[in-house]
């Protein structure tokens, strides 16, 4: 019978676990930032103490079950795994872990006077203490209102991924490892010229330097920008109801909101919705046109915009069977 190795405490059964898959030669960022939600939530126990219990406290969090809960029940999965095959317990607490009813995530769609509002607040609900300065946030929630990026995405661009006499930039081997290019319209890039042109008067402006920068001439850390993002929220009364609801507006939510707008405007211009949606894929970086329909949530707009042009559908159809009725007489 095989000799129980002895039992570690909860942070030395991390550390070696995290050490174990890098020398498989796997970045495993995002596993140990949830093996580190882990750590904050149960403390540094001995391995043998921790429970179920602990367990479905550290994957629900403070609110409703998300698809987030299902990655770190994966993570917790693969943990226990390698934890029995060294021996440090014989049994993972997930056993007793049952799977919740996940809550839908609804994304939120700003209205141009909100956006309105958020922009105009930005100086007023700053904060000396934050990394992100005013000029910064606002020219951020202006590039992803007005482009659609990811809030990765956007962090990430260098200046070499500008091109700002053509209007163009250059979003390289994101998601699906693609690289795509978005055009600027005139207003957003005269905004973004402005921009770096200010910041270019206190920071170098060699093609590896970050596009959007903070207070120290630094890539912004995303974390700080949702942060920010929410006070900045709080603050001008754009909040989703009930605030314990799964996801307040967030950042990644202007992305959703370039999308519906987009559809809703080919709408009201007459365009064929259907054809042009292959367009907004390619624009969006998307893998094909299904994982473009999540972005369109049925707002009261774009319900109203389907309805109305289906309505004139109808009516010129009703006229033209009219009209094949009278000749058969």
């Amino acid at each position: 019978m095989k000799k129980q190795a002895a039992v570690p405490r909860l942070l030395e059964a991390v550390r070696e676990y995290i050490r174990h898959r890098r020398d498989q030669g796997l970045a495993f960022r995002k596993e140990t930032d949830r093996l580190g939600w882990l750590l904050r939530t149960l403390g540094d126990v001995p391995l043998d103490t921790v429970t179920a219990e602990g367990i479905q406290r550290y994957l629900q969090g403070n609110g409703p079950a998300t698809k987030y809960w299902r990655f770190k029940r994966r993570t917790i999965e693969s943990f226990y795994r390698f934890l029995i095959r060294q021996g440090y317990v014989t049994r993972s607490p997930l056993a007793d872990v049952a799977p919740p009813v996940l809550a839908r995530m609804e994304p939120y769609i700003y209205t141009v006077e909100e956006v309105k509002r958020l922009l105009t607040a930005v100086d007023l609900c700053h904060k000396d203490v934050w990394v992100i300065e005013p000029q910064t946030l606002r020219m951020l929630i202006l590039l992803l209102y007005g482009t659609g990026m990811r809030i990765g995405e956007a962090i990430k661009m260098k200046l070499s991924d500008a091109d700002l006499a053509a209007g163009v930039l250059t979003v390289r081997a994101t998601k699906f490892n693609k690289t795509r290019l978005v055009p600027l319209g005139k207003d957003l890039l005269g905004v973004l010229r402005r921009y770096r042109a200010d910041m270019a008067k206190r920071w170098p402006c060699g093609d590896g330097a970050p596009l959007l920068v903070d207070r120290r001439g630094l890539p912004l850390p995303r974390q700080t920008c949702e942060k920010s993002f929410r006070t900045l929220c709080e603050h001008v009364g754009v909040v989703r109801k009930p605030a314990t609801a799964y996801e307040q507006p967030r950042l990644h939510d202007f992305r959703h909101t370039f999308a519906v707008n987009r559809v809703v405007t080919w709408y009201r211009e007459g365009k064929n919705v259907q054809r042009l949606l292959p367009h907004l894929s390619t624009y969006l970086g998307h893998y094909d046109v299904g994982d473009t329909q999540r972005y369109l949530s049925m707002t009261a707009d774009l319900l109203a915009e389907a309805g109305d042009r289906f309505r004139r559908y109808a009516e010129v159809e009703k006229k033209t069977r009219g009209k094949d009725v009278q000749k058969k007489k």
